[in-house]
């Protein structure tokens, strides 16, 4: 197991540049759906669901605000502000994905994937301290099991990005734990453990993600290549 009592200034040495994140953050966006009745806001509601999965985001926002004009049964409240939420953040509108993430948590102040959602708007807006505080928050409802996978990646992403790779390293072996077969998982872990000083964990890690298809490998080396040179 890693050793974590490390230099601390070791975790400052290093600041991760934002483009290799971007990609992943949507990915890992947590897409709540309670299931539908007959009401009309209800079958507008999993109307939304299935062209969000389809990866239509404009008609399904218009959808799901239909949902919310018409008001839902069956279908949680919550979990269509969070649905809206969502939509917004796809469509790089992360005020409103705020906006919409917060009302979520105002109908539901303990919904574990509304804290981790709005800390991800809140990280693509620029705020980490607010993203902190709400995945911080979200570790009191964690239900330390796959649901949790997005919460450790992103804890691990937000302390990378800050210079912290012992803090990163910590959740993102968590999220290991979980599920060993995650490419973001590893492609975080070869550019925690290279800034930790840990090249062959790094080596390893880089090989995994390679192997589990991750797609921004070339945008990872770069991080690498330029850790090792400032060594």
């Amino acid at each position: 197991m890693y050793n974590y009592h490390m230099d601390a200034e070791r975790n400052e040495r290093y600041m991760y540049p934002k483009k290799l994140i971007a990609a992943v953050l949507a990915a890992l966006l947590t897409v709540s759906l309670a299931s539908c009745g007959g009401a009309k806001g209800d079958k507008l509601a999993k109307e939304g669901k299935e062209l969000y999965s389809e990866g239509s985001y404009s008609n399904a926002l218009v959808t799901f605000l239909k949902a919310e004009e018409n008001g839902v049964k069956n279908f949680k409240t919550e979990e269509l502000y969070s649905c809206i939420g969502n939509c917004y953040f796809q469509l790089d509108d992360y005020d409103k994905s705020i906006e919409y993430h917060t009302k979520c948590l105002e109908e539901n102040p303990e919904y574990f994937d509304g804290w981790v959602n709005l800390g991800v708007a809140y990280r693509s807006a620029g705020n980490n301290e607010k993203a902190m505080t709400c995945y911080e928050v979200a570790l009191n409802y964690d239900p330390e099991n796959e649901a949790s996978l997005q919460l450790y990646i992103s804890l691990g992403a937000l302390y990378i990005e800050l210079g912290k790779p012992i803090s990163a390293i910590t959740y993102l072996e968590k999220a290991e734990d979980i599920r060993n077969d995650i490419a973001d998982v590893y492609a975080y872990l070869s550019i925690a453990y290279a800034m930790a000083l840990e090249p062959e964990k790094s080596d390893t890690a880089y090989s995994k993600a390679r192997s589990l298809g991750y797609p921004n490998m070339n945008e990872v080396q770069e991080q690498l290549d330029k850790i090792a040179n400032r060594e």
